[in-house]
């Protein structure tokens, strides 16, 4: 049986904590999951020059905080993921209506973000579907869950000194071609084909304990986490 995170207050019951390092935490966790799709979603739909962008992404994340606009979010109305990204245009709407950048700083607990490390992926992110910006803002989510569930995965596996486990997984996995077989890995890498099939095994679970738990962590209600766990993943979380 696939093992799920444990049961958890949702990313918006903790956003609208009267505990201001309860919220500061939840904030840290959407700005977590959501800042490189933002920044991604600035510089291709809104055209933003690299720079602006980066400022209006960490300034709305302290903005929402301060002023407490995820707060207002209606489950009945639209999607989380939705409800975040018309914020986030409303407050570039304001930035270019005001003529200035929004003031960095507040009580929100801001990343160290790899901005430059957005860019590079710039290209990818300006192939995908740019006439339906839901399904934009939703595609650049997923694939920034998955990359971060990844490093997270290889940390976690360096950790545990089972690096090997690791690079069996990327190997086969994340690098797949038709002359990767289970018979070449283990040749390449002095293995069994029963070590290199057990470590897939180990991989791939704990990649996806590492993405839902990432997931389950940026979803606004336990609902809306079951739903995405079965569109991203096919999972029935709600069968554990």
């Amino acid at each position: 049986m696939i093992p799920f995170p444990a049961t958890r207050q949702s990313v918006l019951e903790r956003v609208r904590s009267q505990d201001d390092e309860i919220r500061r935490v939840a904030f840290g966790d959407l700005a977590e999951g959501y800042w490189k799709p933002g920044y991604h979603y600035l510089r291709v739909h809104w055209h933003l020059a690299p720079e602006a962008a980066e400022d209006a992404v960490q300034a709305f994340f302290t903005t929402a905080f301060e002023k407490q606009y995820l707060e207002r979010y209606d489950a009945s109305k639209s999607k989380f993921r939705t409800f975040l990204r018309v914020c986030l245009d409303r407050y570039v709407q304001n930035l270019r209506k005001a003529e200035q950048a929004g003031k960095r700083g507040g009580g929100a607990t801001m990343l160290s973000l790899d901005f430059p490390g957005a860019e590079r992926e710039l290209d990818a992110a300006a192939g995908t579907n740019l006439h339906d910006v839901d399904r934009f803002f939703h595609d650049e989510t997923v694939r920034f869950l998955f990359a971060r569930a990844v490093d997270a995965l290889r940390q976690a596996l360096d950790a545990d000194d089972q690096a090997i486990v690791f690079r069996v997984f990327e190997r086969h996995d994340l690098n797949p071609s038709a002359e990767v077989t289970y018979a070449s890995l283990a040749a390449e890498l002095h293995l069994t084909v029963a070590q290199v099939t057990n470590y897939l095994h180990l991989a791939r679970r704990r990649f996806r304990e590492l993405a839902l738990a990432k997931l389950r962590a940026i979803s606004a209600s336990e609902a809306e986490y079951q739903r995405e766990a079965l569109d991203i993943f096919g999972l029935d979380v709600t069968r554990s």
